[in-house]
């Protein structure tokens, strides 16, 4: 089964896995194509230190990552949208362009 579903390709996000790199978001932004979706960040991208799931002290990794991923949207690369799952637990996703 491939990883196409009606056209689009959504990576999820496994929980111990809750920020993706900012290499990974790259690779991911120059290979996908049109309604393709990754979860990029899973917590409360504003206070990461408030996340349900394994919050963190490391801002800055996750400031560096918010603007890099806000800067593909700046240019028109992706649209970002967010799911939430709880108080401060939110799925931040970004959908190719």
């Amino acid at each position: 089964m491939s990883g196409k579903v009606g056209g689009s390709q959504r990576i999820p996000l496994l929980t111990k896995n809750i920020m993706l790199s900012i290499k990974k978001y790259q690779d991911w932004v120059n290979q996908s194509t049109r309604n393709d979706r990754i979860t990029y960040y899973r917590g409360f991208i504003m206070a990461p230190q408030l996340a349900k799931i394994a919050p963190t002290l490391d801002e800055r990794r996750v400031n560096a990552l918010k603007r890099f991923v806000y800067g593909s949207h700046i240019s028109n690369l992706v649209t970002l949208v967010q799911k939430k799952h709880a108080d401060f637990d939110y799925e931040y996703i970004a959908v190719r362009l």
